[in-house]
């Protein structure tokens, strides 16, 4: 299951943060996804911001003071707390993306990136048991 794999130590941002706020909280937790969330309903996702989102704004020089809601993806791809690890691959793949929110019962529940799936051998297995291929313990190392 995801929810298993999936970080829930989210880090999250409110809309109208500045770019720039943003940006230095990625660093400084060392992530490359934040979640925006409802001011008012801290666990409903409104958005996302990806360290490529901060990039594009620093390229073409975007105001970082700006609210971060300015370069965010809104339309945010989530897989639920019970889906096979799979689909979560299945959703890297078909949206280019590297990380999937993940919810429980419609609220946010955690974050998981492709970087999880890869290092861990127990995600690997249940992926290639998901497909019936041959898994051997250390391919993900």
């Amino acid at each position: 299951m995801i929810g298993d794999y999936a970080k829930t130590d989210v880090v999250k941002a409110f809309p109208t943060t500045p770019i720039r706020e943003v940006a230095k909280l990625m660093a400084e937790r060392r992530v490359g996804l934040v979640v925006l969330v409802d001011p008012k309903q801290q666990d409903r996702v409104v958005g996302v911001v990806s360290e490529r989102d901060v990039v594009k704004a620093v390229a073409f020089d975007a105001d970082l003071n700006s609210p971060v809601d300015t370069i965010a993806t809104k339309n945010v791809v989530t897989l639920d707390y019970g889906e096979n690890v799979a689909k979560a691959a299945e959703v890297f793949k078909k949206y280019g993306i590297r990380h999937v929110v993940v919810t429980k019962d419609g609220k946010l529940y955690g974050v998981l990136s492709i970087r999880d799936i890869i290092r861990e051998d127990a995600i690997l297995k249940e992926v290639a048991e998901f497909y019936e291929w041959t898994f051997e313990p250390g391919m993900s190392a």
